[in-house]
């Protein structure tokens, strides 16, 4: 990963959680897509972040990966996941390590004047009990599942935040 030194950059996409499953996908087809569509545009740099980058739950560190790149754009992937028996056994520290990253890098997308933040949901916020088809205008229409309640409300709160 490198700090962004030249100012004439246009454009730099910071991607939390870029070593992640979604990142790594993002990462992939920006790096390697021919399809003029999707492939990496000659005034954007892309920054994919990983947890050695920096605790996004830490307000401070945050800040720091703010200033040390200087994003202009952000696609917000980052989540604390640890599969359903993490989920079910540590409910309350899933709900909030989730929350305090989401906080953070909205947070700091707004201070930096971030010209677009996305923020990717998980189909594990839907409520659990609905009816088909379902879309994202039902997301607070009902409980999330128990097994993954703790990370689908933080997840929810994105929703919330973001409006």
């Amino acid at each position: 990963m490198v700090a962004i030194t030249d100012s004439a950059a246009k454009k730099v996409i910071l991607v939390t959680g870029g070593s992640g499953l979604v990142g790594k996908a993002v990462q992939h087809i920006v790096n390697n897509d021919t399809d003029p569509r999707f492939a990496k545009e000659k005034d954007e740099t892309w920054i994919f972040l990983n947890s050695k980058d920096g605790d996004l739950r830490n307000m401070e560190a945050t800040k720091q990966i703010f200033q040390k790149y200087k994003p202009t754009h952000i696609l917000h992937l980052a989540a604390m996941v640890g599969g359903l028996f993490r989920n079910m056994k540590y409910k309350a520290e899933m709900y909030r390590d989730n929350v305090l990253i989401n906080d953070n890098v909205i947070h700091c997308s707004h201070e930096a004047k971030v010209k677009k933040l996305v923020s990717c949901l998980s189909t594990c916020i839907l409520p659990d009990k609905t009816t088909y088809p379902i879309d994202e205008t039902m997301i607070h229409n009902g409980p999330p599942h128990e097994s993954n309640a703790g990370y689908a409300y933080a997840k929810r709160m994105i929703d919330v935040q973001n409006q």
